[in-house]
């Protein structure tokens, strides 16, 4: 009795659990019957669905943005050599981070203290060091004929109007043919 209800409160809480919608939904491109969907999560409330409370990525300087890629081609996609940059209006360009890198590089400043204290004061937990931050991640290498795929990037960056997210590597297989490049305006 304990394992099915166990079982049946892991299944309600995977089914309550935040889930990307399709490519169409987001601010998108297609070419080539690829599509890939894009959304910049600014702001608290739209980060807490998919990474909880007290993920407030804005305060540390990061962007997460969400990618869905969808491939209604005859062919698989090669998705191993995608390069994924942040391009503000101004034209710098912004490398995505590693999301194992995330929270050793997003740390508020802290304060130092005058004296040190005889014994060990606890140390305050960062909260961009959760388990969503590398399960939410973009990790697919192919995408099969009909298939979707989706993830987050994470970028070094602030919100800022006319920001465009920039694909390409998107290769497809056997041929080894690169398709054209996706822009898509955040």
């Amino acid at each position: 009795m304990f394992v099915t209800t166990s079982i049946a409160l892991a299944w309600a809480a995977e089914d309550s659990a935040w889930r990307a919608g399709k490519a169409a939904d987001y601010a998108h491109q297609s070419t080539d019957k690829v599509t890939i969907g894009a959304k910049a999560f600014k702001t608290p409330e739209e980060t807490e669905p998919a990474f909880g409370k007290k993920a407030d990525f804005n305060k540390y300087g990061f962007l997460p943005v969400l990618v869905v890629v969808e491939n209604q081609r005859g062919e698989t996609v090669d998705l191993k050599n995608m390069q994924v940059e942040l391009v503000a209006a101004g034209g710098k360009h912004v490398q995505a981070v590693a999301p194992d890198d995330v929270p050793y590089i997003a740390r508020p400043g802290q304060r130092p203290t005058m004296q040190k204290l005889p014994f060990p004061t606890p140390k305050k937990k960062n909260p961009l060091s959760m388990p969503e931050l590398q399960n939410r991640a973009f990790a697919a290498q192919m995408l099969p004929t009909g298939d979707s795929a989706n993830g987050f990037f994470y970028f070094e960056a602030r919100p800022e109007p006319g920001m465009k997210l920039y694909l390409n590597g998107l290769r497809l297989r056997p041929s080894g043919q690169e398709l054209f490049y996706f822009e898509i305006e955040l």
